[in-house]
């Protein structure tokens, strides 16, 4: 099955972030279900420098 993109317009997330302020989300809450309409999600980057001082 082939997976169609959604976009959203800018106005059309604020007025989503609207409704979830309403909700009673957190603004992070809100992001997250953002990101997850969106079907994007926050990198996940390794900090070379933290490995190298557990050493």
């Amino acid at each position: 099955m082939e997976e169609k993109e959604q976009e959203m317009t800018k106005e059309e997330m604020q007025r989503f972030l609207i409704k979830e302020a309403q909700r009673g989300s957190t603004e992070m809450e809100a992001y997250r279900n953002l990101m997850e309409i969106l079907g994007i999600e926050f990198p996940e980057i390794e900090d070379e420098g933290k490995e190298e001082e557990e050493d």
